[in-house]
């Protein structure tokens, strides 16, 4: 994401600092800024055009989709099993629920509603 928006990065993820974020002050994050209007307008960056990346080819995409895959940590057969069986538990509970309120519900509006003798 800093790469994205300009900052130099070291391959482990920390930022290089340059001579301009230094002198913007710490903790600005070498954003300066000016209150209620004071000083000048800042200059507006202009956006350099997107550099035009290759496609890759469905052969590539497949060999990086099969790699990633490998790296997924899958669940085994008896994880499978309980969470297969507490969404089922729970479905069912919920489902009984919201027919318990709907019959509760129905049946309030049904005595509202009916003509009196």
């Amino acid at each position: 994401m800093l790469k994205k928006q300009g900052q130099e990065v070291t391959e482990d993820g920390q930022v290089i600092q340059t001579k301009s974020e230094g002198a913007a002050g710490a903790g600005s994050g070498g954003r300066v800024t000016t209150k209620g209007g004071e000083g000048g307008d800042t200059p507006k960056r202009k956006r350099e055009p997107a550099p035009t990346q290759e496609r890759t080819s469905p052969i590539q995409f497949g060999r990086e989709v099969r790699s990633e895959l490998r790296k997924v940590s899958w669940p085994n057969r008896t994880e499978v099993i309980n969470y297969s069986l507490v969404v089922l538990f729970t479905v069912i509970v919920l489902t009984l629920f919201i027919g318990a309120m709907d019959w509760v519900f129905s049946s309030f509006v049904l005595e509202l509603f009916e003509p009196r003798q």
